[in-house]
């Protein structure tokens, strides 16, 4: 039986934001949800706008309680897999089955997220200017026809659209409210996902617009006041971490281990066991560059180019300044290039 997803969307004031984002979604999913609509005291007409959307269930809270207390307060009427998103997206055709399909990729994925045009971290794709639906359906559609069903691990999603599974949920609750109005709270709960044993993952083929910032904007927070949220947000964050024993070192050690394994099953020449080894490595580590770069080395020795090819990006991705990556991805790139060459004579 299907499990049921549930969207919630909190939001504060930017009437019209909120009205792109509902209608987009009312009108390119297809995939049946329960979309759930927390107005955080609006005083624009948010509350009335939600009220009035057909299916929707509209939940005030009266008072402006973040984004974390907001989608807190959605939780309590969710069921099934939950996707958290920002009132300033719009989405394209088939983004939530795209997503869904994420997902379910594997029973240890715990939450994915698309890529975008506004968004921090490895998610974000750079020169983007779109000033329509129709100029956002194209981006997806070509980026979905480009990498379906491709995914890139990670450790970190931003919680402007991040689609949770089900168990972790439940095992791992609600978002924490001590980052008050917004920022760090999706970093925490990520965290929380790894500790708890899932797997983030980017689901490649699925992209969502973000205006970015609509909401923080409208209350005051530029330049200054943005950088001092961040700034005492980001300390709160590193206090609740600190000392934990779920820390980057701990896995980093592991990771470490692990590729150290695949090396010497290289040198035994059991090259199944090492690509076992490599993969193990990266599940452990995600943002450890050198697994992924290692892998390639392996993958490109054994004919398998394009594959090769993903692996040094993926390291460029964790570390843009990985020399050893860049190397060997210029030198694929030479090699292929020259292949090609010789192939139309």
């Amino acid at each position: 039986m299907e499990t049921p997803i549930s969207i919630i969307i909190p939001a504060f004031n930017q009437l019209e934001y909120c009205r792109q984002c509902v209608q987009s979604i009312l009108i390119h999913t297809q995939r049946p949800c329960r979309l759930i609509l927390v107005d955080n005291g609006s005083t624009d007409g948010v509350s009335e706008y939600f009220d009035s959307v057909p299916g929707a269930m509209a939940v005030h809270a009266g008072r402006n309680l973040g984004f974390a207390g907001g989608v807190n307060l959605g939780l309590q009427h969710a069921e099934g897999h939950v996707l958290l998103l920002n009132s300033d997206t719009i989405v394209p055709r088939r983004w939530l089955e795209r997503l869904e399909a994420a997902l379910l990729c594997a029973e240890d994925i715990g939450i994915v997220g698309p890529r975008s045009n506004c968004v921090s971290g490895i998610q974000q794709i750079d020169g983007l200017e779109l000033g329509s639906v129709e100029e956002i359906n194209a981006v997806s559609d070509e980026l979905a026809g480009k990498n379906a069903g491709r995914l890139t691990e990670t450790t970190r999603l931003v919680g402007f659209c991040m689609l949770i599974r089900d168990r972790v949920v439940t095992e791992v609750g609600k978002l924490d409210e001590a980052f008050g109005i917004g920022n760090f709270e999706d970093d925490d709960y990520c965290l929380r996902a790894l500790k708890a044993g899932y797997r983030l993952c980017v689901a490649e083929d699925c992209f969502v617009f973000h205006y970015g910032g609509r909401t923080f904007r409208s209350m005051g927070f530029v330049d200054e006041q943005w950088q001092d949220l961040l700034k005492r947000n980001e300390q709160i964050f590193r206090t609740k971490w600190a000392g934990t024993h779920f820390d980057r070192a701990n896995v980093l050690r592991r990771s470490r281990l692990l590729n150290q394994q695949a090396l010497a099953a290289l040198e035994r020449g059991e090259i199944v066991e090492a690509l076992r080894l490599y993969k193990e490595a990266i599940t452990s580590a995600p943002f450890d560059e050198q697994n992924y770069n290692d892998l390639g080395v392996v993958l490109w020795q054994i004919g398998e180019h394009e594959a090769a090819q993903e692996y040094f990006n993926r390291a460029l991705q964790c570390r843009p300044d990985y020399a050893d990556a860049q190397e060997n991805l210029r030198q694929a790139r030479v090699f292929l290039r020259q292949a090609g060459q010789d192939a139309g004579e």
